[in-house]
C-alpha cells in the first residue's frame, strides 16, 4: 500500500461533472465542476491529491460514472437509503461556497459519506491509539474500508507475524514439518527465556538499589537521592512494562499455536474454505495471491452479489461449491455455474483467509441441494451459449 493521502470524493455526473474531495477527517481540500471532465482525467486529478478510498453518490441508484470511478480505483461506495432530497443536500454544505448546482451535489455526496463512515473510522482511530499503532493508521483505514476486513485483521496483515506465515503455508501446501514447528517452538522459548533474564535483571536492580541506599548517607541522600530514586524507579518501571509486554506476547503466541494445533490434529474431520469477501476483481486479485485457489476448492464468500464475469470464468473450473453468508439473489444465483450453500446452517472456524467446517455438517448441508437440477441447468445454458 502506497504512503497516499486517503481520500472520500463525491460525484455529480452528466453534462456537467461535479466533484469535491475530503481528506480521511472530513476537511475540504479540493472542490470542482467542467464539462470537460471525462472518467480519465478525474481519476487523474484525484490520483494527484491522493487515494480515493470512499465515493459517494446523493442517489440510491448508483450512477454509471460513479461505479466505473470506484471500481478502477478500488474504492467502496456509499450510497444512501433513498435519493437525497434537495433540502438535505442544502443543509449539508450551508456552510460551504459552492460555484453551482454541481458542486454543492457532489460536495454533499462526500460529506454524506463520511458522516455514513465516521463510526468506522472512529473505531479504527481508537484501536491504533490503545494498541499503539498511529504510525499504520491510515494503512489500517484503507484496508478495512476497501477490503472489507476487520480492523484486528487488517492490522495483522499489515504487521505479518511470522507463526501466519507458517500458517498459510500449512493450509496452502496441507502440510506442516519438523521445521516450521521447530520454529514456533523456539520463538516460544525464546521469549520465555526473555522474560527470565529481565526477571533477574530486575531482581538484581532492585537489590543494587537496596545495597545502594544503606550506603549513603544522609547528605548524600538530600543532595543526589531524589534523582538517584527517580531514575532507578522508571528503570524499574520500564523493565516492568517489557515483562509485561513479553508475557502478553507469549500468552497470545501460546493461544495461536493451542488452536492451529488443535485444527491440525483434526484436520481430517474438517474441510478447508477459502476466503473471499467477493467475487468481484479487486478482491480476487488481491486475495488469491495468498490463498491460492486450485481445482475442486470450496470458497467462503461474504457477499456473492458483488460478481466480475472474469473470475466467474476463472473459478468456473476450479470450484464448484460456494459457502455464502449474505443472501444470493435468484438472478444471480440461476446465471453462475456454482452449488450456492447457506452458511447460517454452518458452525464455521474463521481466520483471516480460512475458514474450516466439520465434514460431517457440510455433508448434512449439501445434500439438501439439487445438484442434478445445477448441473443439468448449467449443462443447458452452456448449450444455449454455444448455439447462439
Amino acid at each position: 500500500m502506497e504512503n497516499k493521502k486517503l481520500l472520500i470524493v463525491g460525484i455529480d455526473p452528466g453534462t456537467t461533472i461535479g466533484y469535491a474531495v475530503l481528506d480521511i477527517e472530513g476537511n475540504l481540500i479540493y472542490l470542482h465542476s467542467s464539462k470537460q471532465l471525462d472518467l480519465n482525467s478525474l481519476i487523474a486529478k484525484t490520483v494527484e491529491l491522493g487515494k480515493a478510498v470512499l465515493v459517494g453518490t446523493d442517489k440510491l441508484k448508483v450512477p454509471g460514472l460513479v461505479q466505473a470511478f470506484a471500481t478502477k480505483l478500488g474504492a467502496r461506495i456509499v450510497s444512501p437509503e433513498q435519493d437525497l432530497k434537495v433540502d438535505e443536500k442544502r443543509s449539508i454544505v450551508k456552510n460551504f461556497k459552492c460555484e453551482d448546482e454541481h458542486q454543492s451535489d457532489a460536495l454533499a455526496s462526500a460529506l454524506f459519506t463520511f458522516k455514513e463512515s465516521r463510526q468506522l473510522l472512529d473505531k479504527i482511530d481508537a484501536f491504533a491509539s490503545d494498541n499503539k499503532k498511529h504510525s499504520i493508521k491510515n494503512k489500517i483505514k484503507e484496508l478495512v474500508i476497501t477490503k472489507r476486513i476487520s480492523i484486528k485483521n487488517a492490522a495483522g496483515i499489515i504487521e505479518k507475524r511470522e507463526e501466519d506465515k507458517i500458517m498459510e503455508k500449512f493450509i496452502v501446501e496441507k502440510k506442516l514439518n519438523e521445521d516450521d514447528f521447530s520454529r514456533l517452538h523456539n520463538k516460544l522459548k525464546r521469549f520465555e527465556n526473555e522474560i527470565g533474564l529481565i526477571k533477574n535483571y530486575n531482581n538484581k536492580l532492585k537489590k543494587s538499589i537496596a545495597y545502594l541506599e544503606k550506603r549513603q548517607n544522609k547528605n548524600e541522600e538530600q543532595k543526589t537521592g531524589k534523582r538517584t530514586e527517580d531514575f532507578r524507579e522508571n528503570r524499574i518501571k520500564f523493565l516492568e512494562f517489557a515483562l509485561k509486554s513479553k508475557e502478553k506476547a507469549i500468552e497470545e503466541l501460546g493461544l495461536a499455536i493451542k488452536n492451529y494445533c488443535k485444527i491440525i490434529s483434526n484436520i481430517n474431520n474438517f474441510y478447508i474454505l477459502k476466503k473471499l469477501d467477493n467475487l468481484g476483481i479487486n478482491e480476487f486479485n488481491f486475495k488469491n495471491k495468498i490463498i491460492n485457489i486450485q481445482r475442486n476448492d470450496l470458497l467462503l464468500v461474504d457477499d456473492p452479489n458483488i460478481i466480475s464475469e472474469g473470475v466467474i470464468d476463472f473459478l468456473k473450473n476450479r470450484a464448484f461449491v460456494i459457502v455464502h453468508k449474505k443472501q444470493i439473489s435468484k438472478k444471480n444465483e440461476s446465471n453462475m455455474p456454482f452449488v450456492f450453500i447457506s452458511a447460517k446452517n454452518l458452525k464455521i472456524e474463521e481466520e483471516v483467509y480460512f475458514g474450516f467446517v466439520e465434514r460431517k455438517q457440510f455433508e448434512i448441508e449439501k445434500d439438501k441441494v439439487n445438484w442434478v437440477k445445477k448441473v443439468i441447468e448449467d449443462y443447458k445454458r452452456e448449450k444455449e451459449q454455444l448455439i447462439r
